[in-house]
């Protein structure tokens, strides 16, 4: 079961090219985390299906899972950081939780930087955000100068509701360390509070300076259409497609462009964005979603099969993402499930959607009392988030 991690912002790509490993050995590399988004990936399995014949297709795979194949000859090391790489690219979990069980566990080789790091990326991929925030914490002590480190944090401190921290972190790489991350960091948590004009400033002085490193790019593409496209800016659509000439398959941009196109009406075209290619469960979603508003005919089957893989998942004993079944199960006109799911959700995962969907949730299953946490928060991070009661 392909899963995505749609947390805010998403994952970026590794900035170090995993392939320059094989020859320094364990050099560094980064793994700089947001996220997921979506944004949250567990690592989950495919839908279980008997084929009826050798020639059947279980599952297309998505782009990328080929170059993974180079690497199988590696280090473990190396093969960690390409699978890390491709889980962010494509979404599957699966390939994280690969990588995990691959890094070295003793003692010494256990606490290198560069295993730190990506077992932070890993557990990320397990919302064991606490878990992740605790070895980055460990990289930033012993590289106070590693100002992707540093940012990372400031990212997690984000999904977590955090900001405190976050802008903590900010300051730290704007006074001293990386000004050009500290544009970035500051545009993530101007767009958190919801201060728009501050997010696209940032953000465009960042695109402003030449860069070659494409993940980035694109990262900061996607935000700067998010924070569009929560000004309701038609240029929201531009930055988009930006976005995705960088990275056609990427299922962070995709996913973002699909929210984006359906909180706008334009459900046809969310539906042909996904397509037939292989997705998770928050690109299904949306394709459903869309497929059901607008009329698809093949809105009913894809609703079925979205609402089979949630069922699979549960029978093998795996939680689908929170936000996505949640989102679902409102859908579904149960507001009552959909809010225990957003409740649960909220515990770890404090986006902006996050909160969207608790708010929308508590007032479909007519629970104001549901939102006290929230209420709490906001207050306790002046956030200007107003909260019916």
């Amino acid at each position: 079961m392909l899963r995505e991690d749609d947390m805010a912002g998403g994952v970026r790509a590794v900035r170090r090219p995993w392939r320059a490993l094989v020859q320094r050995g364990l050099q560094p590399v980064v793994v700089v985390l947001c996220c997921a988004f979506a944004s949250n990936a567990f690592a989950q399995r495919p839908p279980l299906e008997r084929p009826n014949a050798a020639a059947t297709i279980v599952e297309r795979l998505p782009r990328g899972y080929a170059a993974l194949e180079s690497a199988k000859q590696q280090p473990p090391v190396v093969q960690a950081a390409a699978l890390l790489s491709a889980a962010a690219a494509t979404g599957d979990a699966r390939l994280a939780t690969r990588a995990e069980s691959l890094l070295p566990t003793t003692r010494a080789d256990a606490n290198h930087l560069d295993v730190l790091r990506l077992r932070a990326f890993a557990a990320q991929h397990r919302h064991a955000f606490s878990d992740a925030a605790r070895m980055l914490d460990a990289v930033a002590a012993r590289a106070p100068r590693d100002g992707e480190t540093r940012l990372a944090l400031a990212q997690l401190h984000l999904v977590q509701g955090r900001l405190d921290l976050a802008r903590r972190d900010c300051a730290t790489l704007v006074l001293g360390i990386d000004a050009q991350d500290g544009m970035l960091c500051i545009a993530s948590v101007a767009l958190r509070r919801g201060d728009l004009a501050q997010a696209a400033n940032a953000a465009d002085q960042w695109l402003a300076q030449p860069s070659t490193d494409a993940g980035t790019l694109r990262y900061v593409l996607v935000m700067r259409g998010e924070i569009a496209a929560r000004a309701r800016d038609p240029a929201a659509d531009a930055w988009f497609r930006k976005a995705l000439v960088l990275s056609p398959g990427d299922v962070r941009t995709r996913s973002a462009y699909a929210r984006y196109l359906r909180a706008s009406g334009r459900h046809r075209e969310v539906v042909a964005l996904v397509g037939t290619a292989p997705a998770t469960e928050t690109l299904a979603l949306q394709q459903a979603l869309s497929a059901t508003a607008s009329n698809d005919p093949r809105a009913a089957a894809m609703t079925r099969m979205l609402a089979d893989r949630f069922a699979r998942a549960h029978a093998i004993g795996v939680q689908p993402e929170l936000r996505d079944e949640a989102e679902f199960k409102l859908a579904q006109h149960d507001p009552a499930g959909a809010l225990a799911l957003a409740q649960r959700n909220f515990a770890t995962q404090r986006d902006w959607e996050d909160v969207d969907l608790l708010l929308r949730t508590a007032t479909a299953a007519r629970q104001p009392e549901a939102l006290v946490p929230l209420r709490q928060w906001a207050a306790a991070q002046s956030l200007p988030i107003a909260v019916p009661r």
